[in-house]
């Protein structure tokens, strides 16, 4: 009689353990994947393009005075930094919240200001 006990007891676990324990350590819910914000993977190179800008900018206002007092005609490279200027400014507005206009923006200030002290070198001999 205590083997068939024994046999009953042990038939009961194994049919009851398995299901207790798939309730027992059931998976976590998965939760959805956040998506990569590509805004904040550019904020950097926005960043490294601003620091090149400003530097450029002063590099390149520092030359326009130096022409001004000799009395060069610079209305045009001027103009073409006052454009530099405006892109610089607004590409700080907006670096924050939308980096890539502002990198692409401040890459073009970049390429006008170089080439803005280009042509002043060239004028300044």
């Amino acid at each position: 009689m205590k083997t068939k006990g024994l046999l009953v007891l042990g038939m009961l676990f194994f049919t009851v353990y398995p299901a207790a324990a798939v309730v027992v350590v059931a998976p976590p819910p998965v939760s959805p994947a956040t998506p990569v914000n590509t805004n904040s993977m550019m904020g950097p190179a926005a960043q490294n393009s601003l620091s090149t800008a400003l530097v450029l900018m002063e590099n390149a206002h520092a030359l326009l005075d130096q022409a001004m007092e000799q009395g060069l005609d610079v209305t045009e490279i001027s103009d073409a930094a006052a454009k530099a200027d405006a892109l610089i400014e607004k590409a700080q507005k907006i670096a924050r919240a939308n980096p890539i206009p502002a990198a692409s923006m401040l890459r073009e200030a970049v390429g006008i200001y170089e080439q803005a002290i280009s042509d002043l070198e060239a004028l300044l001999g």
